[in-house]
């Protein structure tokens, strides 16, 4: 009988939620609600507030967002193109996995910098100040 590999550590399970942890958590939500959607949509069911529409061509595109605010993997680029909602929730998959692994910390960090500023022009400028 082989033998379990057991490690142990001595270590607290975290219990504030660091501000990088709450965009990814805000983020992957919000692609797994788009792919119930998707899903939802392809039953023929009505559907609001998706990021996706079909072009002329039959192409299948998905703007990417934090919030309200288009979220750039590239400058000046936040939209995914599918040939098929099959591809589509398989490229929101693989987002989903590289936003927990961190890799998309720095375009979420920009898109909620951006927000925030936004709000404080806002507010500037109803306090006659902009």
């Amino acid at each position: 009988m082989a033998r379990a590999t057991i490690s142990l550590v001595s270590v607290q399970k975290p219990t504030a939620n660091t501000p990088v942890l709450q965009r990814r958590n805000k983020f992957t939500s919000s692609i797994e609600q788009q792919i119930t959607k998707i899903g939802l949509f392809r039953e023929g069911k009505r559907i609001s507030r998706e990021q996706f529409w079909v072009d002329a061509n039959g192409a299948i595109f998905f703007q990417l967002r934090y919030g309200k605010q288009p979220l750039e993997l590239e400058k000046g680029k936040s939209t995914l193109k599918a040939s098929t909602f099959d591809d589509l929730v398989e490229q929101l998959d693989q987002i989903k996995t590289i936003a927990v692994a961190g890799g998309m910390d720095e375009a979420l960090a920009a898109c909620a910098n951006a927000v925030r500023s936004n709000f404080k022009t806002a507010k500037d400028k109803k306090a006659g100040r902009g």
